[in-house]
């Protein structure tokens, strides 16, 4: 989209116009036309590039046109999208003008001016709109027939694919995000997003089965710890995906750590002496779907992993806790089920760093030699506050 120029002339021209003390610059330069307008190149204004010409340019790029007898413009469209002129950066021989914003509905690839006295000149140009970019889902886990929510980036007329190739119907969108119905008969595996600039497949996935290691369906924790709401018995929340286990209680307590609101999964008596993964932490994350549906006020939950012959590893001198407290900045709900992503690089406290420090004194060392995971309230509170924090589909997976 652009070719060097090799005059040591025009490249001392250019330098003129980055520097605004070339002639085509001069503020008092009159406005009318004294000739036919005519655009000889379109530039970039960073320095670094003032010696390539642009046969096109991204939106919202500043670019600078540079020819002759434009001043007396008075509109200028790319495609069909008219751009915002400011006179102050407009001469006879140069404009200064964003690309328009908004994506063309009629491509022309052509800039138009038109001049006070009704004329019109065209211009060969482009306006490239950028691929979409997929960034993340509001849940991983959603059942078929109701409401995905994604989030990224050029986001212009998308169409949503569920694997399979399974293609969902658009609800709502907008440049940053799109809400989709899932499919029917939808299963584990990426999403692809595309639009007619390009197409964008999910790094994460879909009802994510990689490395499950809790789904409170057939893998199970310690039945002495959080209950368990029964999907078939209609609980509030509506589950995402089967059963699912939760943290409730009318009053959190002056300090927190009670059997029900404490998760324990123990390999000795689950399933056996076996990593819950394996790899770099700097990969990796502690995934899960919460449901959040009164204001969480205070009291941290931690989240620890042990290794097989501890039946509770926070006492461990070397064990590295998360702490997981949305609530740092005011109170905190989900409006439904939210995918949750700590990275296990944040599992860095000790049990007795103080409450507020940035930064721990622990780290996983060795992650394969970890069988067990523990998820706890613990910490102080004001007594008054009442919490439920409902959880699913606990994994470890890559990020």
């Amino acid at each position: 989209m652009k070719f060097s120029i090799k005059h040591i002339s025009l490249r001392l021209l250019l330098l003129l116009v980055v520097a605004g003390i070339g002639p085509s610059c001069e503020k008092d330069e009159p406005a009318a036309n004294n000739g036919e307008p005519v655009v000889y190149y379109v530039r970039s204004t960073e320095p670094a590039k003032a010696d390539s010409l642009l046969a096109g340019a991204f939106m919202g790029n500043l670019i600078a046109i540079v020819g002759d007898n434009l001043g007396d413009t008075r509109e200028m469209w790319f495609n069909d999208q008219r751009a915002t002129l400011n006179p102050t950066y407009i001469t006879n021989k140069t404009i200064l003008v964003n690309v328009p914003s908004t994506v063309p509905a009629e491509v022309t690839n052509q800039i138009r001016f038109v001049f006070g006295d009704g004329s019109e000149y065209r211009y060969d140009f482009s306006v490239n709109v950028p691929g979409p970019v997929l960034t993340g889902i509001k849940c991983e886990y959603v059942p078929d027939g109701q409401t995905a929510v994604l989030y990224g980036d050029f986001f212009f007329e998308p169409k949503v694919f569920f694997p399979g190739d399974k293609e969902a119907e658009v609800v709502n969108f907008d440049k940053t995000f799109v809400e989709v119905t899932v499919p029917d008969g939808s299963v584990p595996g990426q999403i692809e997003l595309r639009t007619k600039f390009g197409k964008a497949r999910s790094s994460f996935y879909f009802r994510d089965d990689r490395n499950t290691i809790l789904d409170f369906d057939n893998l199970l924790h310690e039945t002495w710890t959080a209950p368990i709401a029964n999907a078939a018995e209609n609980p509030d929340p509506a589950p995402c995906s089967g059963n699912y286990a939760y943290f409730k209680n009318d009053a959190d307590g002056a300090w927190m750590w009670v059997n029900e609101l404490t998760m324990q999964y123990w390999a000795p008596r689950g399933r056996g002496n076996r990593p819950l993964a394996t790899g770099s932490i700097n990969d990796l994350v502690f995934r899960f779907e919460a449901n959040v549906p009164i204001e969480w006020k205070d009291v941290r939950m931690e989240i620890f992993l042990g290794p097989y012959a501890e039946d509770h590893g926070r006492d461990v001198s070397s064990t590295a806790v998360a702490r997981w407290q949305p609530w740092k900045n005011g109170p905190f709900t989900t409006d439904g089920w939210q995918t949750i992503s700590i990275p296990l690089t944040e599992f860095k406290y000790y049990k007795d760093d103080p409450a507020d420090a940035a930064t721990g004194t622990r780290t996983i060392e060795n992650l394969s030699s970890l069988t067990n995971v523990t998820m706890m309230l613990f910490g102080p509170a004001d007594g008054a506050n009442p919490v439920y924090i409902a959880f699913d589909n606990v994994r470890i997976v890559e990020k």
